[in-house]
């Protein structure tokens, strides 16, 4: 991070839009100067807004992702403890809380090998089932999706610095794309999309977002309803999914109302680089932030494109929050309570046991 303690000029403008900078009280050159700390590195979100407002270019993000990285060489931060997020591990938080409440995809029957699969996510598939569903099913008729694929595509392990885990995974996936001979992956979440692109890439498969398949008729249904669309931060630089989600939205007869900061400024929801993990307050101070912007919109209703945003904003909001996708395919919201119920499973004598099911090594 030689550059950014050289080149930073120390503008201001990444600490006037990150809680986390501003709370440092000094410059990324600084912080890049002296060595950023453990905490520091678990304090970023990783969500790229610093690097999307610096007139540099410069990327204090890439900062702490590396210092994550080198904690975990260097045995500065236990990852393991943190094993209950780890997706290539069977007894994770998501496979745990999908065997508890009976998530299940075993009665969907593929196709068969080759064309155009679909990659919902770990987060989607796992919390709002009826909708990851209702999504496979459109697709088969829209564009004769032939798979339902349930695996996960890596980033928890990458933003907890433990990228050679993350690559292995990414490998996995790579070996599972050539054995069936998979041509096309639609993704439904822009964390998985930016995520896997350049891995499939390298196998010549395309990798799609659902709003461009899905054949969305028009329809002014809900000509009456203001919404504002919170941009999740992976998809902060291209925009593929903003652009894509705001015409669906448009189309579907929504009135559209900006937040003060979106699409490459947009704030974090708090559920970036783990953060709820390390720093709950700062999330809390995100969420607080990020709502109160949505209000001041003056939208009937917030909009998100990824249910981990979703997720961690409906259940402080005063205004409804929902899933795109939900609205655009008419599907009950069966991911509310969602977070709540995570907490019920691990409560009293039988969470205990549950627990260390998920942390035994």
């Amino acid at each position: 991070m030689d550059m950014l303690a050289k080149d930073c000029v120390e503008c201001g403008k990444c600490t006037a839009l990150c809680q986390f900078l501003a709370q440092t009280g000094e410059s990324p050159a600084r912080i890049a100067g002296r060595g950023a700390s453990v905490t520091e590195a678990f304090s970023c979100s990783l969500c790229g807004a610093c690097e999307a407002v610096c007139p540099l270019g410069l990327s204090p993000r890439q900062l702490f992702a590396c210092r994550r990285e080198e904690a975990v060489r260097q045995g500065e931060f236990d990852s393991n403890e943190y094993r209950y997020l780890f997706p290539d591990r069977p007894n994770n938080v998501m496979n745990m809380y999908r065997r508890c409440y009976g998530v299940d995809y075993g009665d969907i029957e593929n196709a068969g090998s080759g064309g155009t699969w679909f990659f919902p996510g770990c987060t989607l598939l796992t919390y709002s089932p009826g909708l990851t569903r209702a999504v496979f099913y459109r697709l088969q008729a829209d564009v004769d999706c032939r798979g339902f694929w349930t695996a996960c595509c890596g980033k928890p392990l990458r933003q907890l610095g433990l990228r050679p885990r993350a690559e292995a995974l990414q490998g996995q996936l790579q070996e599972f794309l050539q054995q069936h001979n998979i041509t096309r992956v639609i993704t439904a979440c822009p964390g998985c999309y930016y995520e896997l692109e350049p891995v499939f890439q390298a196998c010549n498969v395309s990798v799609r977002t659902v709003y461009e398949m899905l054949k969305l008729a028009p329809t002014d249904r809900n000509s009456k309803i203001k919404c504002t669309v919170h941009d999740a931060c992976p998809d902060r630089f291209a925009r593929r999914f903003g652009r894509q989600v705001r015409q669906a939205l448009a189309q579907a007869g929504f009135s559209l109302r900006e937040m003060q900061h979106s699409g490459a400024q947009a704030i974090c929801c708090g559920s970036g680089g783990q953060l709820s993990h390390f720093r709950p307050d700062l999330t809390e101070q995100l969420v607080q932030a990020r709502l109160a912007e949505a209000r001041q919109s003056g939208a009937d209703i917030l909009i998100g494109y990824c249910l981990s945003c979703v997720l961690k904003l409906e259940g402080k909001a005063a205004m409804p929050v929902t899933h795109a996708l939900n609205v655009l395919l008419a599907i009950s919201e069966d991911f509310k309570g969602a977070k709540a119920r995570a907490g019920q499973m691990l409560a009293g004598a039988a969470g205990e046991r549950l627990w260390a099911e998920m942390m035994a090594e």
